[in-house]
């Protein structure tokens, strides 16, 4: 039998854009309770109207949460409402990274930034709801790793690859940690997804975003929402562990087929490093 989503309470991180956002519009479909965090709260406003007037049944709480500070996140699971205290299923999904300098031009402010978030951040979020999970014996923690946490590349990657093999580690022992409970991890890793996310990257740079993405075709936010819906609506005894998704020209971290020009990324980072 096919696990019930409806009716299931959902938290996501970094809920504002994006995947967080993709994902909040595709759990809504299966009329499961949202509990959305990020730190753009007009943004997760937003957000809830639009998934209010086509779900209109759907329940939603939105709280400006930044991860980074873990008192920020124990004190909004805190103060949940008493129906969206137990939470059944954890999109550890809230993640950045900032600009392609190589690690010895990268700043202490950015690397601090991007580690806090993409590790620390996950880890709280995980230890906040993590023992009412064990209570319950029942529950899915879902974290958005990248290709790059299996393989890096040479274009200012380093902080951002650290950070996601890191959360390799993080989801493979916290699986064997749970080994003995109904608890599933599951570890999804994108590969190129069209969002804002590389146009933040580059610092608003709106023609290097475009340029980042041109001669194929990437995946979309609405793809690896989907793919995160289908891992937490397996049997309970089934268990997605790890998903690699790729858009298809896209082979690994280094090895995308652009029709315009192959070595179009050599020639961005360059520029962009100009």
């Amino acid at each position: 039998m096919i696990t019930e989503l409806s009716g299931r309470v959902v938290l996501i991180t970094g809920a504002s854009s994006g995947i967080g956002e993709a994902t909040a519009l595709e759990f809504a479909k299966y009329n499961s309770k949202l509990i959305l965090f990020a730190r753009r709260i007009e943004r997760l406003q937003k957000l809830k109207s639009e998934i209010l007037e086509k779900y209109p049944n759907t329940q939603i709480h939105v709280c400006k949460v930044d991860i980074k500070n873990k008192q920020a996140i124990n004190d909004a699971i805190a103060n949940l409402p008493q129906e969206l205290k137990d939470i059944d299923v954890l999109v550890n999904n809230a993640g950045l990274a900032l600009g392609f300098e190589p690690l010895d031009k990268q700043s202490e402010e950015e690397i601090k930034a991007v580690l806090e978030t993409n590790v620390n951040g996950l880890i709280y979020t995980t230890q906040a709801v993590l023992p009412r999970m064990k209570e319950r014996n029942s529950g899915d923690i879902i974290m958005m790793g990248s290709i790059s946490g299996k393989q890096s590349h040479g274009f200012g990657n380093s902080i951002y690859a650290a950070s996601k093999f890191a959360v390799e580690g993080i989801a493979d022992s916290l699986r064997k940690e749970l080994i003995k409970t109904k608890i599933r991890v599951l570890l999804i890793r994108p590969g190129a997804v069209e969002t804002e996310f590389t146009l933040n990257r580059s610092r608003g740079n709106s023609e290097f975003s475009k340029t980042y993405y041109s001669g194929y075709e990437p995946l979309t936010a609405k793809d690896i929402a989907e793919c995160v819906v289908f891992g937490a609506n397996r049997p309970t005894n089934v268990v997605i562990s790890e998903l690699t998704v790729l858009p298809n020209s896209q082979v690994d971290t280094v090895t995308i087929h652009r029709e315009n020009n192959n070595n179009i990324i050599n020639t961005l980072t360059e520029r962009y490093n100009s």
